[in-house]
């Protein structure tokens, strides 16, 4: 026992990059969810809120004032609120104070404030709808406006049909594409290492085209398991908690091609980069738990902090997610997965490309 100990010990020790990416990947990971998860009990207020103040008197600049307290507030005009909200997604809702509020508001005549929404904020839109009731407490020393029935409250959705969604079809995507990420990232570099190890790599290797074939062969392979896999999730989720998959069939196969396309090629690109099997392991997971962090899989990108949501665009899971949102949260069709779509396609290109030159490269030297 002592000796097969000894032994296995060793073997572990002697890789030392697979040592190092055992400690250092686990603490940027660690790093990464706590910033995602804790960055608000560090910062100021991270929810950002435009407001539309049309009023320009003391009752709507009070309103502003309160809302500042527990918001980043920015006034602007109703199309860049507008633009904010439906096109951009940087905020969940804006709100709208009317003009005369502040006359009106004197007289004791009721007046309509209008809340712009993005339903697909989830989380996000209610804590605005929160922050319109702390105005309302903290709003008492202006004879509670709200409770005298001065003021009332519309809603608008910006981006669909629906004023709200629910919370299955808010967290159900985001987990569902996790696990197609971590399938189909470790069978895809797990297995191209398999190759070598089981003496099949150096055998292709002098076969005519044999180690593309087999590189490509693997890619497919992985490709269409990943595909079966996501739409088997989505299906039990349309099925079983009612998500919806959108208005457009087609759009959303479309999509799932195009996102497994890219998450088989960082597969791929993980192969590339680790010497070894061992290696690959924790490179994977770094890269699963990563993305998924950064994409917003776990939690809706705008309550990170903005360091993480300047680096958000450049991981392919965002674009993921945001197809995936305009699909099942906002109801859109072919024409909304234009962008996030062609993005996948270009990355998994680039990515498989380098992935299979630094795995060739890599494996044919030995």
């Amino acid at each position: 026992m002592l000796a097969v100990f000894r032994k296995d010990l060793r073997v572990f020790l002697r890789d030392r990059w697979a040592l190092a990416f055992s400690v250092v990947m686990p603490i940027l990971v660690i790093t990464v969810i706590a910033e995602g998860l804790f960055a608000d009990q560090k910062e100021g207020p991270q929810l950002f809120v435009p407001v539309v103040n049309e009023d320009q008197g003391p009752v709507a600049s009070t309103f502003v004032k309160l809302l500042g307290k527990h918001a980043r507030v920015r006034e602007m005009s109703r199309a860049d609120a507008e633009h904010v909200v439906r096109d951009t997604h940087e905020a969940p809702a804006a709100i709208v104070f009317p003009a005369k509020l502040s006359k009106q508001y004197l007289q004791g005549v009721s007046t309509q404030v209008r809340l712009l929404t993005d339903p697909a904020a989830g989380g996000d839109l209610q804590a605005v709808k929160v922050l319109l009731l702390l105005m309302d407490k903290d709003a008492a020393a202006l004879a509670d406006p709200f409770a005298e029935q001065k003021i009332t409250l519309t809603e608008k959705n910006l981006t669909g049909n629906r004023l709200s969604v629910t919370a299955f079809e808010q967290n159900v995507p985001g987990f569902s594409l996790m696990f197609v990420l971590l399938s189909v990232v470790f069978g895809t570099a797990v297995s191209m290492h398999d190759e070598r190890d089981w003496g099949t790599l150096s055998r292709l290797l002098v076969a005519p085209g044999g180690f593309t074939r087999l590189l490509l062969g693997k890619f497919y392979a992985r490709f269409v398991i990943g595909v079966v896999q996501m739409l088997c999730l989505f299906l039990w989720g349309h099925w079983m908690f009612n998500v919806s998959l959108g208005s457009s069939p087609l759009a959303f196969v479309l999509l799932s091609l195009a996102i497994v396309f890219a998450i088989v090629a960082a597969g791929t690109l993980v192969a590339g980069l680790a010497n070894t099997r061992e290696q690959a392991l924790p490179l994977g997971l770094t890269l699963v738990m990563t993305f998924s962090a950064l994409g917003g899989l776990w939690w809706p990108q705008s309550i990170q902090p903005e360091w993480m949501s300047r680096i958000g665009p450049v991981v392919f899971t965002t674009w993921a997610m945001r197809g995936l949102n305009d699909l099942v949260l906002r109801d859109r069709g072919l024409a909304s997965i234009g962008i996030p779509a062609g993005v996948l396609v270009a990355y998994g290109a680039s990515t498989l490309g380098l992935g299979l030159f630094l795995f060739r490269r890599r494996h044919s030297a030995r």
